[in-house]
């Protein structure tokens, strides 16, 4: 019986969760969804890297695993801010198709500053990989600073 309860309510609250997630998806601009799945794993990674780079001795080899996931997050991102893409529930500036050349500067000089953190977390450089860390934080900040609403 109890079992027979658990199993019931625990399909309700799949069934409620895939209703809510459908919901969300109707109400959004599906490349919006896109591009804020992307960033999100891209954090993801810089949060695995800060705690690595941050602790004496931590699991410096997934330093690599996390450069990479960064670097590979950024290769995805395309085309990801597409006129129209500015509708929906977005952080993104509007400023970001108006000053598009400025926008593609700032995105270029953040994969650049993740190829180099990918390179030296390759190379078990954990030095350089904060180095590298701090320029590709500094580029993000930079572009959100410009593109990103509070």
């Amino acid at each position: 019986m109890i079992k027979t309860l658990a199993f019931a309510a625990l399909a309700t609250a799949v069934t409620l969760s895939a209703a809510a997630f459908e919901a969300r998806a109707e109400e959004n601009n599906a490349t919006i969804l896109h591009r804020q799945g992307i960033y999100k794993v891209a954090a993801g990674h810089m949060t695995g890297l800060r705690s690595i780079l941050a602790a004496k001795g931590g699991p410096v080899d997934n330093l690599t695993y996390h450069a990479n996931g960064v670097l590979t997050a950024f290769q995805h991102l395309g085309d990801a801010f597409p006129p129209g893409s500015d509708k929906g529930e977005t952080k993104a500036k509007d400023n970001i198709w108006t000053e598009r050349a400025k926008f593609d500067k700032a995105g270029k000089n953040a994969y650049t500053a993740a190829v180099a953190m990918a390179e030296a977390a390759k190379a078990g450089e954990k030095a350089e990989t904060r180095d590298a860390f701090k320029t590709l934080a500094g580029a993000c900040k930079a572009c959100h600073e410009d593109f990103r609403k509070d």
